[in-house]
């Protein structure tokens, strides 16, 4: 599945706003990029590879769950991302 419809939406981390994702992929928050999406469902966070989307929209880094996606937006649960 492609995920450019991420593209240009939000970055939630337990639903409070925390950054964007450019038009190319690259996410942003507070002005400064510390990662990437691809269309593929990659993410990398600051050059490293570091997990995936899957295509149901479940989103994993590190091999464990950490959020999903609802209408290109992403969101990530920071008790599950502390777990990694």
């Amino acid at each position: 599945m492609l995920f450019i419809d991420s593209f240009g939406k939000n970055i939630y981390i337990d639903e409070q706003l925390a950054g964007y994702i450019s038009m190319e992929g690259t996410f942003y928050s507070k002005g400064h990029s510390f990662g990437n999406l691809t269309d593929s469902g990659e993410i990398y966070f600051n050059g490293e590879y570091v997990g995936y989307i899957e295509d149901n929209g479940d989103i994993y880094i590190r091999e464990s769950y950490a959020g999903y996606v609802e209408n290109g937006d992403l969101y990530f649960d920071s008790l599950a991302m502390n777990n990694n």
